[in-house]
């Protein structure tokens, strides 16, 4: 049986020339087709129920910077994580990781700012927005959804990072920091020298009536970004994406970018071009007789905007034309959505 191709939590379905709302931002359509399922109504009148036991104050370092981001050079496990972690001064480039030290957790404080029943709050639907602010101008940027029900409940630290250097998993951060580079660099922001940068967490969740509800700030610190001159450059995976994998073609390419072209439907962005980033053919069978049906490879569909530049990573699929072969390609209307800063598009 086939398997459709789908990006569990982050994943966008739009038709390309066909999507029913028009919504700019790629995150705000994604959010958007999260608040389509069915969740909690708020309650028009507060109800009694209180909050729900979370795992409050886990140490001393917890204690010290309660509703703070710290940053650090480092991944840190709550139980790991030292004064001495702490670090205010980066390079834009190196390494950059934060710990989330909350009050409450998100659930507690959305239902808390919010007079409801913290059973009350769609937990499922949690997710976050950073808020950046440089030289006095703010940028809302968007945080992947992730975690589940539980650690929405309960947990009242978290991790993330922005830039790190020996990736092994998805750890929350990076995309919105990509987003403020793309955002802040677009306005003519972080040239080259040193920028103090101010980061808010809100948490929020959506009901299915009345939208986003929030918890206003759960968290906020601050840090000084050294940025160099000539720092963004495509061949740094780090700050301007993923390079050509060893799937990619110049070919592949071509046809991915012709395919994009023909249903594209984002009239604030022009498109720039593909890049083949995947390392690897998936081959998908017919589970009874084992011949193929047809394989798929990553494809970024890079577009250059007035505020913003993204990349978005779509399947790129051939089918099974036999003997061994495949062919007649195109990109998959789901996708995994993201940004990076324009200069990064030559």
């Amino acid at each position: 049986m086939r398997l459709p191709l789908l990006f569990p939590m982050v994943a966008i379905t739009m038709s390309f020339g066909v999507a029913s709302t028009v919504i700019a931002n790629p995150l705000d359509r994604a959010r958007t087709q999260r608040g389509a399922l069915p969740v909690p109504a708020a309650a028009s009148n507060p109800a009694k129920g209180g909050s729900i036991p979370d795992q409050g104050v886990h140490n001393a370092v917890h204690a010290a910077h309660q509703k703070q981001i710290v940053f650090t050079r480092r991944d840190t496990s709550i139980g790991d994580i030292a004064e001495s972690d702490i670090v205010r001064d980066f390079t834009l480039g190196e390494a950059m990781f934060f710990r989330v030290f909350m009050e409450h957790s998100a659930v507690n404080a959305i239902a808390a700012a919010n007079a409801l029943p913290a059973r009350q709050v769609y937990a499922d639907g949690v997710f976050y927005t950073a808020r950046f602010t440089i030289d006095g101008q703010s940028f809302d940027t968007g945080i992947f959804p992730w975690g589940n029900r539980q650690s929405h409940e309960t947990w009242t630290t978290w991790r993330g990072q922005f830039v790190n250097l020996s990736p092994t998993g998805r750890v929350p951060g990076s995309d919105a920091f990509l987003e403020m580079l793309s955002r802040a660099t677009s306005a003519g922001l972080l040239k080259p020298g040193r920028h103090a940068v101010k980061m808010e967490l809100i948490a929020k969740t959506n009901t299915e009536k009345s939208g986003p509800i929030e918890a206003g700030v759960v968290a906020a610190g601050d840090f000084n970004l050294t940025v160099p001159a000539g720092v963004f450059k495509p061949s740094n995976p780090h700050l301007c994406g993923p390079v050509r994998g060893t799937a990619g073609t110049a070919a592949l390419e071509a046809q991915a970018f012709s395919h994009a072209r023909k249903f594209w439907d984002w009239p604030e962005l022009t498109l720039t071009k593909a890049i083949a980033v995947g390392n690897q053919w998936t081959v998908e069978r017919n589970e009874l007789t084992g011949i193929p049906i047809e394989r798929y490879t990553d494809v970024a569909i890079l577009a250059r905007g007035a505020k913003y530049c993204t990349s978005h990573t779509h399947k790129f699929t051939e089918k099974y034309l036999g003997g061994g072969s495949f062919g007649s390609g195109g990109i998959s209307v789901n996708f995994t959505p993201g940004y990076v800063p324009c200069a990064c598009l030559g």
